[in-house]
């Protein structure tokens, strides 16, 4: 009885075990680059809004006024 509950199954049943833990971390792993990339954006708008506030003060300056 006990030979049929594991039987010719298992090695399969492993195998598709293995493939959707290796799906989740793919998606995390996606997940993780996106929020990255968003940041990298993020990070990159920022340093244009500066640069176009010490255009308008002049050098070494900020407008907080923009």
């Amino acid at each position: 009885m006990i030979s049929s509950v594991g039987g010719s199954n298992a090695p399969g049943l492993a195998t598709a075990l293995m493939k959707e833990k290796t799906a989740m971390q793919d998606v995390a792993v996606a997940v993780v680059k996106k929020g990255q990339d968003i940041e990298r954006a993020q990070g990159e708008s920022a340093l244009k809004l500066i640069d176009s506030a010490t255009g308008v003060a002049g050098p070494g300056r900020i407008d907080v006024h923009a």
